[in-house]
């Protein structure tokens, strides 16, 4: 068997090869992505069951290891009688790059390891791209960990396989097989206040709202909240993922292997802050004025229950919702109302204070005008009057009648 007779034989073998690579493609591309999901097992003989098996089904699978062994057979007896040293070696290597070894990891000619940490605070879901993703899909979680008071962190191996079409027949690119998708869930709390000096921005947060007549009301809330574990889902569910940055009609885009939550912080700074500020104002709208006053706590209450029960549907947990301040109401109103308190705490006692101050008056007097009216604000002006006059005359008549 000659050389150029061997050199057909492997081009054969080589285009047999990629026919087979493509026919077996769909079948790689839906076991890696199955194969992969074990990685969340908590298990040392299920993670090297997935390492190995990802590669497998990947670039180094079983069509390429058929076809190392067929160029063997070919080349076998010239490598044994010293062609190796004549023949150029880069034809068998040339083989193994078109076979795919190592290389990118979202849209590439090659493949390589593309790895990914998840943090303690983190839930993690690998979905498969083909199949029964609904059934194949997996979590990694922290909450198996928190009960055996242990700490949850994991890396992860994603997955690639050859996209069958997207490029030639011999350099179809490696695209991930399934795609994996972290939640962040770090508690979340915030002071909305209108002070500059204190609260959690240095912004005016408070949130303006009207009593029933109309009148200006301004709250101020303190409010903490997390996402539960077991509530991750729900909360991906609804609030979905940071789209990729670039042309989504781009394949390095399309083919994005890590996908990122919206993070909790994110959610509330927006839709929590929105609907605690409607119920906040609903409360205050029902009310009079009045009763805007009066009844702070059950208003509060009433807030806390509704904003509780509708974070609860969208995955969040209300951990605490209050007042961070005063009610706070335009500057002429709140005088007024100082004023009213000020009348209304004043007038049931006004005629005692009025009688404590005359007495006082009169039985310390030392003939003596006083200098200053301290203490006797109290007493009306006509009244002081007359009894100054009374005191300036008493001494004279007492004189004559001696």
């Amino acid at each position: 068997m000659n050389v150029a007779f061997r050199g057909m034989a492997s081009a054969i073998a080589i285009l047999l090869y990629g026919w087979v690579n493509f026919l077996l493609n769909p079948a790689a591309t839906l076991l890696s992505g199955q194969i992969a999901a074990r990685q969340f097992d908590n298990s040392a003989l299920a993670y090297t069951q997935a390492a190995y098996g990802v590669r497998f089904f990947g670039g180094l699978g079983l069509p390429v290891l058929a076809l190392l062994l067929v160029l063997a057979a070919i080349w076998w007896k010239p490598l044994k009688n010293g062609w190796a040293r004549r023949f150029p070696a880069a034809m068998l290597m040339g083989c193994l790059l078109l076979a795919g070894t190592d290389a990118r990891a979202y849209y590439d000619k090659t493949d390589y390891a593309e790895a990914y940490f998840i943090l303690p605070n983190e839930s993690a879901f690998f979905i498969p791209d083909v199949g029964a993703t609904r059934d194949t899909q997996a979590k990694f979680g922290s909450m198996e960990y928190l009960e055996a008071n242990k700490i949850a962190a994991k890396r992860f191996l994603i997955p690639h396989a050859k996209f069958s079409g997207s490029g030639s027949l011999w350099s179809d690119y490696y695209v991930p097989t399934g795609r994996l998708i972290v939640v962040d869930r770090t508690p979340y709390n915030r002071e909305w206040v209108g002070a500059g000096e204190r609260g959690t921005s240095s912004r005016n947060e408070s949130f303006p709202c009207q009593s029933q007549e109309g009148l200006n009301v301004t709250a101020e809330i303190s409010i903490a909240a997390s996402v539960t574990e077991e509530n991750a889902a729900r909360f991906l569910y609804w609030f979905g993922v940071k789209p990729p940055q670039g042309d989504r009609s781009n394949p390095a885009v399309i083919f994005t292997s890590v996908y990122y939550g919206k993070n909790l912080a994110e959610v509330m700074d927006t839709v929590g802050r929105g609907k605690v500020q409607a119920l906040v104002c609903h409360e205050i709208g029902a009310r009079t004025f009045d009763n805007v006053n009066k009844e702070v706590n059950a208003m509060l209450e009433a807030v806390e229950r509704n904003a509780a029960a509708f974070f609860a549907t969208k995955g969040i947990t209300l951990d605490y919702i209050g007042w961070a301040g005063t009610l706070g109401f335009d500057k002429d109103v709140q005088q007024a109302v100082n004023d009213r308190y000020t009348a209304e705490k004043i007038a049931p006692v006004l005629s005692t204070l009025q009688t404590k101050a005359l007495l006082d008056a009169t039985t310390k007097w030392n003939g003596q005008l006083p200098s200053t009216v301290s203490g006797l604000w109290l007493v009306p002006s006509d009244l002081w009057g007359s009894l100054v006059g009374w005191l300036k005359s008493e001494p004279a008549g007492a004189a004559g009648k001696k």
